[in-house]
């Protein structure tokens, strides 16, 4: 039996964090595998301490400019560059992060991706924008965890190994 093809979307959340990255890539991956659009989505936000809810407009394209430009970082540091052989949008929208990842991600055919940061302190699993949209999108959600060497713990052993070494 062959797999049914979709006209949705990936939408993947893009930080360039070692979880950040895992995502991208893996997003990459099911838009290769599905033949799926690709939107790469950077939230960003700011509020002026001079007078809470105002911006020049000029700021705020040279905001969402730059936000564009992390985007294609991100890429460049995952990927060695945007891949060519999916189609790729990058958005940047003023916003919450998880709150502008949950209204991309709106067609029921949409795949959300999302890094997720190792267990918290207290226990609760991911980071808080992984969490909201998990628990708010009505798409699914995939969570790319960290790579393992990438985790504090492994950081701190490597570095108490090298300790041992005499000088």
């Amino acid at each position: 039996m062959s797999r049914p093809v979709t006209a949705g979307r990936v939408v993947v959340g893009v930080d360039r964090s070692y979880a950040g990255l895992a995502a991208l890539r893996a997003a990459v991956r099911l838009a290769r595998r599905d033949g799926a659009p690709l939107y790469a989505v950077r939230a960003w936000t700011f509020v002026p301490l001079w007078r809470p809810g105002t911006m020049p407009w000029l700021w705020q394209e040279e905001f969402a400019r730059a936000a564009r430009a992390y985007v294609r970082d991100a890429f460049e540091t995952a990927l060695g560059g945007q891949p060519r052989d999916v189609t790729v949008r990058v958005l940047a929208e003023q916003g919450y992060a998880g709150q502008v990842l949950v209204d991309e991600a709106w067609r029921e055919t949409d795949v959300l991706v999302v890094g997720s940061p190792r267990r918290g302190r207290f226990g609760s699993k991911g980071g808080h924008v992984t969490r909201y949209c998990v628990s708010r999108a009505r798409v699914p959600v995939v969570t790319v965890p960290a790579p393992d060497w990438a985790r504090a713990d492994a950081i701190r052993r490597f570095g108490r190994d090298l300790e041992r070494f005499p000088r």
